[in-house]
């Protein structure tokens, strides 16, 4: 009996020591350190926007550059350099912080490109030694596909706004025949409607399954689906008033009431509808229209930034570990004192330690204990 508890309790012991560190070092497996978003600028798709949380600083007379690569590594863009910029936490400099790149029109070798056309890595080099420090790349299909939604995105825009031009002049006529001519060609025009945000659809999916790993991807699926079936709602119920209570009806002010209703079910397919009162207009279902969908799909086109190079043919992964530089504001009475700056790893060092002290002390007195009893 004596040894069962006494088991027990250097197992609870051990589990508790134990814990702090598992918790530690889990941290540490969350590699992501930040996104490339493509966007838009004077263009479609011709524009980055890089964002990096949570690096060091490049090494001493070096800096961070961007890069996008086509596919098989041929042809590369440099989208310019930046400077991490560390934050200060009761007066010391932190050893990671965050670094944003942007390429639009106002940098050089922009030329009004569709990126998605031609480019599928990312990564982040360490200037002038050319190491690549972070890193990721999208299958072709992933990024085909991404490209070939957005572009259905546009051209389902570009028809709700013709359908929506032809309500308008249906609203102005006066005439039956007048108003059953612009009519006809807002059912030709949801027709199409219909079929793109089909084919809308099928890109998502299939962007997705090509590229499983990549969060901007995966995580708006959901958005994609929401808004596809809140635009092909609204048009087909465009289409039932156009054909069932529209073009048969022999009175144009009668007409007229309807073809109000066709209008505003057209806009809140092209421009969503804030179905909640809450002030805006969110890629779910009942609200996200044509609009939303551009957004969302420019979401999905985006890099999952890592540590290391992933890019095809990398022969070695590079872990950055650099450290800053330190400056005058470390100064502060903090820093003299010989503090550890927040996320350095003499804590998660020390905690290793007092765990090895730990299973020493309760293991020796563990065999003191069975000893005594035994004696």
């Amino acid at each position: 009996m004596f040894r069962t508890k006494t088991l027990a309790i250097l197992a609870l012991m051990l589990f508790t020591l134990v814990t702090p560190v598992m918790a530690t070092h889990a941290d540490d497996e969350v590699e992501s350190v930040g996104t490339a978003n493509i966007q838009d600028d004077l263009a479609s798709s011709d524009s980055v926007v890089i964002s990096l949380t949570g690096i060091p600083q490049a090494s001493d007379g070096s800096n961070y550059n961007a890069y996008l690569e086509s596919g098989d590594g041929s042809s590369a863009l440099n989208l310019g350099s930046g400077t991490v910029e560390l934050p200060v936490v009761h007066g010391v400099i932190q050893s990671t912080g965050s670094l944003k790149i942007t390429f639009d029109s106002t940098s050089a070798g922009y030329d009004g490109s569709n990126l998605l056309e031609i480019f599928s890595r990312m990564k982040i080099t360490e200037e002038p030694s050319g190491t690549v420090f972070y890193s990721d790349a999208l299958s072709g299909t992933a990024v085909s596909e991404l490209k070939a939604m957005l572009d259905d995105v546009i051209a389902l825009n570009a028809a709700l706004d013709d359908a929506i031009s032809s309500a308008n002049s249906a609203s102005s006529a006066t005439e039956t025949d007048a108003i059953n001519a612009n009519i006809n060609a807002v059912i030709d025009s949801i027709d199409n409607v219909v079929s793109l945000s089909e084919q809308i659809n099928t890109h998502a999916s299939t962007a997705s399954e090509a590229a499983p790993e990549e969060n901007g991807i995966v995580d708006n699926i959901s958005g994609i689906e929401a808004i596809t079936s809140n635009i092909s709602t609204w048009s087909s119920s465009v289409k039932d008033i156009a054909e069932g209570k529209i073009v048969t009806q022999t009175s144009p002010i009668v007409a007229q009431i309807f073809v109000t209703n066709v209008i505003n079910q057209l806009s809140a397919a092209r421009n969503g509808w804030d179905a909640d009162n809450s002030g805006s207009i969110s890629a779910t279902a009942g609200e996200g229209g044509g609009s939303q969908a551009y957004s969302v799909g420019q979401s999905m086109a985006s890099f999952t930034l890592t540590a290391g190079d992933h890019l095809p043919g990398a022969a070695i992964v590079v872990t950055p570990t650099s450290t800053p530089t330190p400056s005058t504001v470390e100064a502060h009475i903090l820093g003299s004192l010989g503090l550890p700056s927040v996320g350095e790893k003499i804590i998660a060092n020390m905690m290793t330690l007092a765990l090895i002290a730990g299973i020493s002390l309760v293991t020796g007195g563990g065999i003191i204990l069975v000893r005594s009893k035994r004696s």
